[in-house]
């Protein structure tokens, strides 16, 4: 059965995206183009599961040769040059300490050699080894490239000066945006040009942040780091906006520049202090700049360089609570570098906990069971919503349950219409916050509760959701991704519930356009206030549509991995008319499509927090290795429309 389902959904549902492939595929590669691509693809499944690392680093030789190739070539470079023309001018902050001249060169080489040119490099030296030497070969630099190079070097610096070093560069910036570029470093000879298309596409951009990768002395690149559009709780979890990061400079000095006392996550605290002042951040998906590894340097994983940044990381969290008045704790996460802000609940507010149902008591006894045993926060009540069960063990189980304190039981009598029922459910419960929940869930962690609640309760979040696993472990929702499979789908699904995800998705709180309505919490006014689910979506996909209904109102919807629950996965909905739910699935698929044509396509999404250099045809984050000039235009050079909410 399971085998038979999975090629209905992958294959028969999928039909359109596959087909699409084909045609594009023998269009451009004749037959034989097409034979080679499944035989690497078949290659491709079989090398996945046995050695996922040498997997990995063949997807991203595969995403630089057919995605990255695309723009950065002789044509496209002359045509974007010719687009942007000379206007705009760039100071790239560069503060110089204790490096080999020979890893400084590769560093001042690649601002050098930029297809733009409308740059000045602004240097300022702190070293405290070999500064003579260091010296004389930075004004050999600057005597080589006069007209550009700005050159400072600092008196009696002290042991750690990179605040110190970095605004002594800064304040020699004369320039429209200033780039930091770490000395040891290195920027893509595109970065400037592309830099250049997002300010002349966007005038208003105070912060341009973009993705990037990891190189090696020898220039070889692997490891890339893609990242989503500007999420500002993401942003609070972990660092993420970290390479290239190009600032307006008007904005950078009227913040006072790096923040004395930050030394080691000055760049997380400026883009913090930033953020509050502006929501005119632009997300270039496109690597343009590569962090050096080597022994010592901090790309290094597990290098143990610079255990004191982490320390600076809680300080500069701990003070964004305070300026923003705030009543948080800042907790250590997952991983070094990942972090937890942990709000108080104000006012302890009522939940109602919805649960509907249609007999399988045996799953709904689990559910309920699970929430009085394993919730800790008390303020709650559960509805049971019943949709015309008949089975005289329901009804019993019923007439117990109704008896209890924190339950009660409504009736239901209409057909079933997931998206109908929940509204109704929503108009006839009085709590200030609702969570809609499965009746094949079980709560699996005590705070779970108050973990969405902590989030939900915040002026501009719209809906929270929470991190399930099926049974065995395995995840079964994270987040949704629109766009994937040409409607929606759960990025990391089936995969170990155990690990980080990609980019410590799954262990760290982050935006994401929807979650599913399984568990989905939300303040009750607000959701009267979208109007509910639209009722044309059933059975699927009413979720995803009322979240991006929410994003379009400027809201910013999270999930939270500090809610777990065990999701079952509608084993209540499915009997013996699964085939007809999956057929009407297709049909809701759609009529998303219709609706959002700007986030969802046949083969295709713009979901701006999922990368459009992952892969859409997959839920395992793999990258994305074919090239759809039909849709890359939809996420790239987009002109932003800035959204009109803060995130403090």
């Amino acid at each position: 059965m399971k085998i038979v389902d999975h090629f209905y959904e992958r294959f028969i549902l999928g039909a359109p995206v596959i087909i699409v492939r084909i045609r594009t595929i023998y269009t451009r590669e004749g037959i034989f183009g097409l034979v080679k691509y499944i035989i690497r693809r078949f290659y491709r499944k079989i090398l996945y599961v046995l050695d996922p690392d040498i997997f990995g680093r063949l997807q991203f030789k595969d995403w630089q040769k057919n995605i990255e190739k695309r723009y950065l070539n002789k044509q496209y470079i002359e045509d974007v040059s010719y687009t942007v023309g000379n206007d705009v001018k760039f100071s790239i902050i560069f503060p110089v300490w204790n490096k080999p001249q020979y890893i400084i060169h590769k560093a001042l080489s690649c601002v050098v050699n930029q297809y733009y040119k409308n740059w000045e490099l602004c240097i300022s030296d702190g070293s405290t080894e070999n500064v003579e030497e260091t010296r004389e070969f930075l004004k050999e630099f600057q005597k080589e490239n006069s007209d550009k190079i700005k050159l400072n070097f600092l008196k009696n610096p002290s042991e750690i000066n990179l605040i110190e070093n970095s605004n002594s560069a800064i304040a020699m910036a004369e320039s429209n945006f200033c780039i930091f570029l770490d000395c040891d470093d290195e920027i893509s000879l595109n970065c400037l040009l592309e830099l250049a298309l997002a300010v002349k596409q966007n005038p208003e951009v105070d912060f341009i942040y973009s993705d990037f990768d990891k190189i090696d002395l020898e220039g070889n690149r692997f490891n890339p780091s893609f990242w989503p559009d500007w999420s500002p709780h993401t942003i609070l979890s972990q660092m993420y906006t970290t390479h290239v990061t190009c600032y307006r400079t008007e904005l950078l000095k009227k913040l006072g520049g790096l923040r004395k006392g930050t030394e080691g996550a000055q760049d997380w605290d400026l883009v913090l202090r930033l953020s509050e002042q502006t929501n005119k951040i632009v997300h270039i998906p496109k690597i343009l700049y590569h962090w050096r590894v080597y022994k010592g340097s901090t790309a290094r994983e597990n290098s143990g360089a610079k255990n004191w940044a982490y320390e600076a990381q809680k300080k500069v969290l701990t003070d964004w609570t305070k300026r923003n008045n705030l009543n948080a704790e800042v907790i250590e996460g997952a991983f070094q570098g990942s972090w937890r802000i942990k709000y108080s609940i104000k006012n302890s507010p009522r939940v109602s906990i919805i649960i509907p149902f249609r007999d399988k008591v045996i799953y709904l006894e689990k559910c309920v069971k699970s929430i009085l045993e394993k919730t800790i926060y008390d303020n709650y009540e559960i509805v049971l919503i019943n949709n015309r069960s008949i089975k005289k063990s329901t009804l019993t189980y019923l007439e117990t349950v109704s008896k209890m304190e924190k339950i009660k039981v409504l009736d239901y009598d209409e057909a079933f219409h997931f998206g109908k029922l929940n509204n109704w459910a929503v108009e006839h419960v009085d709590c200030e916050y609702v969570l809609l929940l499965n009746n094949d869930v079980e709560v699996i962690n005590d705070e779970w509760l108050n973990a969405m609640l902590e989030y939900a309760q915040l002026q501009e979040v719209g809906e929270v959701g929470a991190k399930l696993l099926y049974p065995d472990g395995k995840i079964q929702h994270a987040g949704i991704g629109v766009g994937l499979g040409g409607a929606a789908a759960h990025p990391h699904r089936m995969l170990s519930g155990d690990g980080f995800g990609f980019q410590g998705w799954l262990v760290n709180p982050r935006n994401v356009i929807a979650v599913t309505a399984a568990c989905m919490m939300i303040k009750r006014n607000l959701f009267l206030e979208i109007g509910g689910f639209d009722p044309q979506f059933d059975p699927a996909y009413q979720d995803v549509d009322f979240g991006i209904r929410l994003y379009e109102k400027g809201y910013w919807n999270i999930y939270t991995p500090y809610a777990r629950l065990c999701h079952y996965e509608s084993v209540t909905r499915f009997a013996s008319d699964y085939t007809d739910t999956l057929t009407k699935d297709a049909e809701n698929a759609v009529k998303l499509r219709k609706k959002w044509p700007q986030y969802v396509g046949v083969d295709f999404g713009a979901d701006p927090f999922y990368s459009p250099n992952l892969s859409y045809d997959h839920e395992d984050m793999r990258f994305r290795t074919f090239w759809y000039p039909e849709d890359w235009g939809k996420r790239v050079g987009l002109i932003y429309d800035f959204k009109k909410n803060n995130s403090s």
